[in-house]
Formats: C-alpha cells, structure tokens, sequence
C-alpha cells in the first residue's frame, strides 16, 4: 500500500518522532510510505491511504480513497470540528482524547501509540532523577527546576532542554540539546524520571522511561491515570485550558515530596518498580500494534515490529500472520496449521493414494552459492546415513536462487538414494543471506512431518537421523513430545585447509570414505551452545536440555506454523536461528513441550570464509533485537501468551501427523478448545486467592510439582512471574538466590512434618538473599484419567480448587 503521512516532520520534537516511529513500522510491514511535510505548497496524489499526524490540509489529500487523522486533543481547536467528517478514522492515541474526539465524530476510535525501547541493560543504574522537555516549555520544567532551587535538594538532576532556563540550581546539570547516544544513556543511569507534564497528548519521554524500567514520576490526573507501570503520581492543581483539554500543574512543594519518596525506596522496591514498568511499556505496545493491524484490514507483511522498537515476533512473509490482538499466529491459524500438517505431503494419507511411504523427516538446508563446495560435502554426508533413505529427504533452498547452477551442482539432485528437492528462494533484503526466508520456504516444500533445519556447513554423521527417529518416539512414548537438537563440535582448519583435505572424498563421493576423515580432522569444541561435553556414542540417548542457545531443531512442522516459522526480520549471522529456539524455549517453559539434547550425535561444522564488516553491523543489531524479544517471552508479553494458545491448538495434531501410530497418542496433553478453557476458569478463581501475594514479588518463582504442576505455572505467569519448574529432588540442587518465591503445588499434602520441615528448610535455602518466602500450596480434585490426559494436572476438574499461601521469614 502507499501511504502519506503528513506532519511536520522535521521539527526535531515529539511530531518528527511520531512520524519516524509510525513510518519506519509500516514500511517494515511491506508498505511504501512517503513523508509529507503539512506547509508543502502544491498538492501530491498518487497514495492509497494519507494519515495525518496532528495538523490537517485538505490538498495534501486529493485524490486519496482513504484518510485518517492521528490527532493531540490539546492541539486541536474546537471551532475545526467540520473537518473531522473529512476523514475515514479518527485514530486517538490516549483514552483520554478519545473522550474528547468521541462526542465529535463517530468516526474517532482508539488506537494507542508507542515509543523507542531505549532499554540498556549494559549502562549501569544510579540514584539520580532525570528530566526531558526537550524543546517544550509545557513539560514542567519551572517546577522541577523551583523544587531544587527552594528546597536546596541535594540529589544529582540532569535536564536534557534546548530551551533555555534562567534558574541554575546546585546538583541541577543543565545538559542542552544532546544527541541520541548520549539521551539514551541518560535515560538509562537515571533511576528516577520526572514527567509533571500539565499534559500528555501521548509524551515520549515518559515512555521511555517506561522502556529502560525507570521509576517514572507523572501528575495525578485523569489523562495520566491510564498510563501503567508509574511509580508515583504527584498532587495536580487545574492550571488552564488549551485546545480540548484542561491542564494541570504539579507545586514544587510535591515535587519535592516525591523525590524524598523516591530515595526511601529500597532496592527490591526499584527492583519490582523496574519490572513493572518495562512491562507497561511492553503492553501498551502490542495493544498499539493489535490496533493498527486492525484498521488496516490486513496483515503485516513482515514482522510485527520494527527497527525502531515497534514489535515482539510477529506475522512472517510466508502467511502465519498476526492476530487482531498483536500476537502473531491466532489459535484458529494454527488449529489450521496443525491440520495442515496432517494431511500434508508426505502424510500417512497420501501415502495410502499412491501406495509409497513417505519420508518421516525432511532435512532443509538453506544454501547461498558461495558456501555450495560446503553443501556438496554436507549432502554427500548423507549418503553414509543408518536410516532407511525413504526416511528421509533432503531440502536444499536456494537463497537468492540460483544463476549460475552452483547450488544445483553441489546437491546433485537425482543421484542420491534419498530425495533431494530443490526450491529458489528470492532474496528479499538485500545482498546479504536471508536464511530466515530460506528455512521458512523450505519447511514448506518439505513432504515429511517432521523438519531438523540444518545449515548448510554442516556434517551429520552416519546414525545421525535413525538416532533423531528412535529419540523421537521416545520421547512421545513417555507422553512428552519433544524438540531434539544435536550437540555441536566445529572442524578446527582454515576454510582452504579443509577443503584441500576433503576435496578427494567430495570428488569420489564414496561412502566408506567418511568415517576416516571425520577421525582424521581435528575438532574444536569451542561452539556456543554446543554442549560436546555431553557426548555419549553409542546406543540412541537424550537428555533435557534448558540452556540452549542455538541449535538445529528437530521440529513438527504444524508447531512451526504455529510459532510462525522464522523471523524473516533477521538476515542471518545466527540470531535469527536463536530467535527461533527462543520461541521453542517459551513454550518449554509453558510445560507444551519438552527441549532435549540428542547426546548421542554430535554435528560437524566446516569451516567458512569470514563474514564482511558491513554483514557484521546487521548481525550485531539482529543479535539486540533477539535479546529484547527473549526478554519480552521471559515477561509474558501479550504477544506471547497469546501465541502460547496457538501452540497449544496445533501441538497435538502436529505431533500426531510425525507419528501417528504411536501407542502413545492417549496419552498425550488435551489441547482441545474445551480443555484450555476448563483451564483458564481454573488459573481465574485460583489468582483472585493467590494473586495479592503472588505480586509481592519480584522475579520469578520455583514451581515444585506433585499435582498441579502446570496448573501453577500458569498462575505465576498471569501474576507476572517468570516461573521455573523443579521436582522436590531438584529443589534440593539448586543453588541459592534463583528465585524470589516458591510454589508447593501438591507437594505438603499429607507430607510427615518431617518431609514438611526438610522442604520448607531447602526452600528457605533457595532464597535466602531475596527476602521472604512465600509458600502456596495447590491443590485440586482430579478426575479419572483417559484420552487425552497427561498426568493428573491436566485431568483436574473446577469442582474443589484449595489454596493455601503463607509467608515464611527467612
């Protein structure tokens, strides 16, 4: 689509930075978007949709099919209130304007807004205040500025203002017009952010106070009351009018009274307010979002982000878009994906059409022509598999297709026992690889239910798929589907060392020739992730594995639709790989499935050319932004818990189209619409008993389960908490100071007070140096088991739900 957005776009203030934030996010969703600045004298025609950011001019519209005005309530005047029936939508970004926008035009609705994340985790925090007005005399700064100067308060302040101020108070630095390098910084050292804006058409400043976890300090009154995550709200006084809004003004008397309420807090109290606050900010983010895809009646074509701090994992090109609510995939997508998945090609149906058996795994291998002489010795590799070849197919996507026949020519598609398909995958960003893109089109043109994404440099020994199949089927055997990856060692040559080393087995391509290079090559175990000490050849092994950090995923392809598929945000460098296994990570920790090392395979990386600088500056920032987004899965973003939901429409059928004549099918998790729901009433009745002492803390919890398990879990995770689940043999070899709280689900009842007494006391042991010790006991009355059930947490039943929560001190 083409859009105009009109404002005025260089006023270096909060209107240039709605416009850079609005349009970087739409672009990176696939639109063309030109800016417009509003004094511009002739008209421009030639959008689809014009949206004008504050200010309108009619000409700057002609010609236009759809308009839309993104207004601020206290820049609006009354007497234009006619022109509001120009437009489609009247979009406002607070509730607060859309009570005044409201009685005018029907067409007004809210959207929301956001800000930059300016979150830094590497700057280190101090108790110092810090106030932005940047080039607004309206922010407050008189009465920040007062408050110092007649209470002498002895605290550091840094004002970031191009204006300028005639008073120049002790401990008060004055910084001027500052780069964004240098705010960022500021904004991040400063604990505490003072915001007694007399209003906020939507304020950017407060916001990313919010960003960086700060104790953000705003007037207490209505336009502010919707804005989460504040720490405190300082006394108002009416102050005038202006536009459509009454302002208000913040003494410096209660600033002063709140900076002293600032310094009394303690460290778990900045601790709790940080959390809160990063939270708010990640929320009303995804609100915005969800509302924007909404109006615009279509999904993104990229992620559900941008550059500019616009996103959580969103809606990938290939189709698993974003729900209404910002999520990414909705349940009813990946209900669809997982059925997909089931009668897809290679599934058991068609493999009764035609009378052949599919292949139960695809390999995908995304391949770009300079690393093909790597791909001819991983495909040949192959050749030397255990595993029947009719087990298995190679995908070989080309990224950025193929011209000159190298890719063709090292996969040899047709003279290998096994299937090799190859699939051109355009580039869409440029000229460096897009590996996300190719893995996401290469699962597509995969036959087989299960997909193991490889790379194209790398080695997988003789029992490496037979040992991922018999894995496989153990895992689902015990009720627990699981996600395999291998551990990981790197050949340690230089590229043209091991190429001259290989070249006479990748010439003669002869089986028998493998296994004495590979004992032949020295290794280097140094890989993040790789977890090589964990090697145990022999007989098919696995393990759990809870701290990885990349890998090479064996997957269900409907659980692939449902996450979504790969981020094609990210171009390569292995962040968009982790982002993945982030993903997977999440729902591990949600008890969906289960993640385990395959100890008895170890993958070989070749050694590659190294990458350009300017290919590093891109890896380096898709490396910050799969961090934040780890983050925001740790938090529960909105984003994520919605995307759980989709997870658990499609996991079931998805697993079953992998194995669907498993004896083990009964016993794995119900992931029908009924039982979620019976779930969700039950996490209802059980956070109006738990949730008042459940938000006491800061952090996470240690869920330790006997019945209730999962049921607990969700608990934590709609309080807020980040939840880790341990056994009573595990509580006792964690270390000191993991968590902030405990849940014993199941576990005391009718515990011996000796048992009782042995697990409060390692309890108490865990966290030690975080303060006290909550203990919530739940428990529940279950039904039978059957279909469908995996233990007894999931068969309870909402007729007797008992909590029980109690404070230890330590």
């Amino acid at each position: 689509m083409r859009i105009h957005i009109v404002t005025n776009i260089d006023n270096g203030k909060g209107l240039e930075r709605d416009y850079r934030l609005l349009s970087s996010l739409l672009e990176s969703w696939g639109h063309r978007v030109t800016g417009v600045h509003f004094q511009r004298s002739e008209g421009v025609g030639g959008a689809d949709l014009v949206i004008f950011l504050e200010v309108y001019e009619p000409r700057l519209a002609e010609g236009a099919p759809r308009r839309w005005l993104i207004p601020n309530a206290e820049w609006w005047r009354p007497e234009a209130r006619p022109a509001l029936d120009d437009f489609e939508l009247v979009l406002c970004k607070t509730r607060d304007a859309l009570s005044h926008f409201a009685p005018l035009t029907p067409r007004a609705r809210h959207l929301g807004f956001f800000s930059e994340d300016r979150w830094d985790p590497a700057v280190p925090r101090a108790r110092r205040f810090l106030h932005v007005p940047g080039g607004s005399d309206a922010k407050g700064t008189d009465s920040v500025l007062l408050a110092w100067e007649r209470h002498r308060i002895p605290y550091p302040l840094t004002v970031v203002s191009s204006l300028g101020w005639p008073l120049r108070p002790r401990n008060v630095e004055l910084a001027g017009r500052v780069d964004e390098r240098r705010l960022r910084f500021y904004q991040n050292a400063s604990r505490f952010h003072l915001c007694p804006s007399r209003y906020e058409g939507w304020g950017h400043a407060l916001h990313e106070g919010l960003s960086v976890g700060a104790a953000v300090l705003v007037p207490d009154t209505e336009a502010m009351s919707e804005i989460d995550g504040c720490a405190l709200r300082m006394p108002a006084a009416p102050h005038g009018a202006q536009g459509l809004v009454r302002t208000h003004a913040v003494a410096p008397e209660d600033v002063r009274d709140a900076v002293e309420r600032c310094m009394a807090f303690t460290e778990a109290d900045l601790r709790r307010i940080q959390e809160a606050a990063r939270d708010a900010y990640l929320t009303e983010r995804e609100r915005c979002l969800a509302s924007l895809w909404e109006v615009l009646g279509e999904r993104p074509a990229l992620r559900g982000g941008s550059a500019a701090g616009a996103g959580g994992n969103g809606a990938s090109a290939g189709g698993n878009g974003a729900s209404a609510d910002g999520s990414g995939a909705s349940p009813g997508d990946a209900a669809a994906g997982g059925g997909a998945a089931a009668g897809a090609p290679g599934s058991a149906a068609e493999a009764r059409a035609t009378g052949a058996a599919p292949p139960r795994i695809a390999l995908v291998i995304p391949c770009h022509p300079a690393t093909a002489p790597l791909l001819r010795r991983a495909v040949l590799a192959l050749r030397a598999q255990t595993a029947a070849p009719s087990s298995f197919e190679v995908v070989v996507v080309c990224d950025g297709g193929d011209p000159g026949g190298a890719i063709r020519a090292a996969a040899e598609p047709g003279s290998h026992p096994f299937r090799v398909e190859i699939v051109d995958s355009p580039r869409p960003r440029g000229q460096f690889p897009h590996c996300s893109h190719a893995r996401n089109a290469g699962f597509r043109a995969a036959r087989a239910p299960l997909i193991w994404f490889l790379d194209a440099d790398v080695l997988l020994p003789p029992e490496a798929v037979e040992h991922a199949l018999s894995e496989h089927d153990a895992a689902l055997a015990r009720g627990v589907p699981a996600v395999l990856t291998p551990a990981l060692a790197r050949v340690a040559l230089p590229p043209a060392a091991w190429i001259e080393r290989s070249a006479a087995w990748a010439a003669s391509g002869a089986v028998e020739g493998l296994a004495p290079l590979l004992a032949a090559t020295p290794l280097d175990g140094v890989v993040p992730g790789a977890h090589g000490d964990r090697l145990r050849p022999g007989a098919p092994g696995s393990e759990p594995l809870c701290d990885v950090r990349e890998g090479l995923p064996i997957v269900w392809r409907g659980l692939v639709d449902a996450l979504g598929g790969f981020d094609e945000w990210f171009i390569g460098g292995g962040a968009e790989k982790g982002a993945f296994v982030d993903l997977l990570e999440g729902a591990r920790r949600a008890d969906l499935i289960d993640m385990r090392l395959l100890t008895s395979v170890r993958a070989l990386r070749q050694p590659q050319k190294a990458a350009t600088e300017a290919f590093h500056v891109h890896v380096h920032r898709g490396r910050e932004e799969r961090e934040r987004r780890a983050r925001e899965i740790g938090h529960g973003a909105r984003w994520w818990r919605a995307r759980l939901a989709a997870i658990r429409a499609a996991l079931s059928p998805a697993v079953m189209a992998a194995a669907p004549d498993t004896p083990a099918a009964e016993r794995l998790p119900d992931c029908s619409p009924g039982a979620i729901e019976a779930r969700a009433r039950l996490v209802r009745g059980l956070r109006a008993v738990a949730a008042p002492a459940l938000r006491g803390l800061y952090g996470g919890v240690v869920v330790v389960g006997e019945a209730a398990e999962l049921l607990a879990r969700d608990v934590a995770h709609v309080c807020g908490l980040a939840a880790r689940v341990a056994t009573v043999a595990g509580l006792a070899a964690l270390p000191a100071n993991r968590a902030c709280g405990v849940i014993l689900s199941g576990v005391l009842a009718g515990a011996t007070e000796e048992e009782r007494a042995r697990v409060l006391a390692q309890a108490r042991r865990i966290v030690k140096a975080t303060g006290p010790l909550l203990i919530a006991e739940i428990a529940g009355s279950s039904a039978e088991r059957g279909a469908g059930t995996a233990g007894g947490d999931a068969a309870l039943v909402a007729v007797e739900v008992r909590v029980r929560v109690e404070r230890v001190g330590v």
